[in-house]
């Protein structure tokens, strides 16, 4: 009885832990977010590219590009980011990068494989069943369409451009976009404390995020689906055509997700960071989505 008693006091004061330690992961994320833009005066792009086009040829994500902003330089350095094709780039030691796991771009409480790693589906790898070191933490492309529109610009319609597959930011809700453009804070127009810049994710719940942390076309996250939307095969809620990791139901797949009871954390322009209830007033969490609607948020 004794011990019936003290097992949940245990199991919350282990979680209390992990979501401390969660919260400390995205404020280092935000301060390396903050070094890098007193450097490039701009956020990182949404993907790292070797030219200028749209859809160039893709070296890496913008966490890869803010390596060295978080205490990993040296593996920053090792990679060999001119490379023909970022699913073989390998360090020196041989390991893949795609398969190089970062503990600080890990949420404990989502444990994946238990060390980083995740198999899945994946978008755009081969092989389809490789293990890829993921990320619990993506960027935000603010209220961006979707297929299933789920709450699609409740609020405005600055996010028209699908999956933010552009580099014009006029087409783009938020402070990053699925390619090669990233917003400054003098584009964070409502304001840095009002403009969400990273969010928590389950890469188990999205084919794009098991691409891997390092992978472009793994962390392109919105505000479009609210919090913890179900798109986790095989746990309650999950299914139907917005429900799933894959198509059509990208645009509800990637929003921010945690396995921390009630909600995530996000992280806001100047570099704080908050827990946000997943029953957040839909049209509150679409203002602190976009970068520039001109909207009152209010109390969230």
């Amino acid at each position: 009885m004794l011990i019936a008693l003290l097992l949940p006091a245990v199991q919350q004061a282990r979680e209390a832990a992990r979501r401390t330690q969660c919260k400390n992961n995205m404020k280092q994320l935000g301060l390396a977010l903050h070094n890098y833009h007193d450097t490039a005066k701009q956020f990182p792009p949404g993907c790292f590219v070797v030219n200028s086009a749209q859809y160039a040829t893709n070296r890496g994500s913008m966490l890869a590009q803010l390596l060295p902003y978080f205490d990993q330089a040296p593996l920053y350095n090792a990679i060999n980011f001119s490379a023909a094709d970022y699913d073989t780039i390998a360090l020196p030691s041989g390991q893949l990068i795609c398969k190089q796991v970062v503990p600080a771009l890990l949420c404990p409480s989502d444990g994946t494989n238990g060390n980083g790693t995740l198999s899945g589906m994946g978008q755009n790898i081969t092989p389809q069943s490789d293990s890829r070191a993921v990320s619990n933490y993506a960027y935000s492309m603010g209220a961006q369409n979707n297929e299933c529109a789920t709450g699609w610009n409740v609020v405005n319609s600055n996010g028209s451009q699908n999956h933010g597959d552009s580099m014009d930011p006029g087409l783009i809700s938020g402070p990053f976009a699925h390619m090669a453009w990233g917003a400054g804070l003098r584009d964070l127009t409502d304001g840095s404390t009002n403009t969400i810049l990273m969010g928590e994710t389950r890469p188990k719940c999205s084919t794009h995020q098991q691409n891997g942390w390092f992978h472009s076309n793994a962390l392109w996250c919105n505000t479009a689906a609210g919090i913890n939307v179900a798109t986790c095969t095989g746990e309650p809620g999950a299914g139907g055509p917005c429900g799933v990791p894959g198509s059509p139901a990208w645009g509800a797949s990637q929003s921010f997700k945690s396995m921390h009871t009630g909600g995530c954390h996000i992280l806001l322009g100047d570099g704080s960071t908050r827990f946000i209830s997943q029953n957040v007033d839909f049209a509150t969490l679409q203002k602190l989505g976009d970068r520039r609607d001109g909207q009152v948020v209010g109390e969230f």
